[in-house]
């Protein structure tokens, strides 16, 4: 992992952007030579900010970066990392699912997330109004993000369990 001299990972991404196209700021290019200076740019290697392995970038990329940053009133600002507009929502599982899966989970707390995933495509087999069947894998994030998560059961208090805690060869 790269150094991370104390800067998040968005911050790190806008440094390396404004490197790239910081010296077509301060140094516009002339009407026809954009296209050969991103060319040249774009056959560079430069180091990831967050991994430090050589990465590479398209001159279209790097030509979205400069028109982004030459608009901005703030270029390292601008070139910074943007969560996605749909972040912490949960796209592909509908409304109805996602109330038939919170039912079936208050009804069964201790199953695990596979058996609620498949007892879910079950209902949506049966009742298709509910919407597409999502992946395991989204189910399964839905579920830790909202802290649907197996309930144990507690132990009951019989004399079998009363006799497996009891310690072989002590005073009971």
């Amino acid at each position: 992992m790269a150094k991370t001299d104390g800067a998040d990972a968005a911050e790190r991404w806008a440094r390396l952007r404004f490197s790239i196209v910081g010296p077509l700021l301060a140094a516009p290019p002339g009407r026809g030579e954009l296209a050969g200076l991103l060319a040249g740019l774009a056959a560079k290697e430069w180091k990831h900010p967050t991994k430090g392995t050589p990465a590479r970038f398209a001159a279209s990329t790097l030509e979205r970066w400069y028109y982004a940053a030459l608009k901005a009133k703030d270029p390292i600002e601008v070139l910074r990392r943007r969560l996605r507009k749909d972040a912490g929502q949960h796209r592909a599982m509908m409304p109805k699912l996602r109330a038939a899966l919170r039912s079936q989970y208050e009804a069964h707390t201790g199953w695990s997330m596979q058996l609620h995933a498949d007892n879910l495509r079950e209902l949506v087999r049966a009742d298709p109004s509910l919407g597409p069947m999502p992946s395991y894998p989204t189910v399964r994030r839905y579920m830790r993000a909202h802290g649907l998560v197996k309930v144990r059961r507690k132990r009951l208090d019989t004399p079998g369990d009363r006799r497996q805690l009891e310690i072989p060869g002590g005073d009971n």
